[in-house]
């Protein structure tokens, strides 16, 4: 899986959680400043990433990650090693 499909599928998860147009999210985008998603909608995208990529992730790696950014590499990172 490339880190484009990586990304790809983590806008689509933050859009939908969201309701927002996939379009408006980037890398640089902000989860809290900018998105907008509080704590709880962060356990949910979080729960849904997992299944897509079938891995885990832990609490404190969804603390630390403040942006899309954040996300995506995590993952890309997790998926590397599969």
């Amino acid at each position: 899986m490339t880190y484009g499909e990586v990304e790809g599928i983590v806008k689509e998860v933050l859009a939908k959680q969201l309701t927002m147009d996939v379009a408006k999210i980037n890398l640089e985008s902000r989860l809290v400043e900018d998105l907008g998603i509080d704590s709880f909608g962060s356990v949910e995208v979080a729960f849904e990433l997992e299944e897509k990529f079938n891995i885990k992730i832990p609490d404190a790696a969804l603390y630390e990650a403040k942006t899309v950014k954040n996300i995506v590499d995590y993952i890309a990172s997790q998926k590397e090693g599969k």
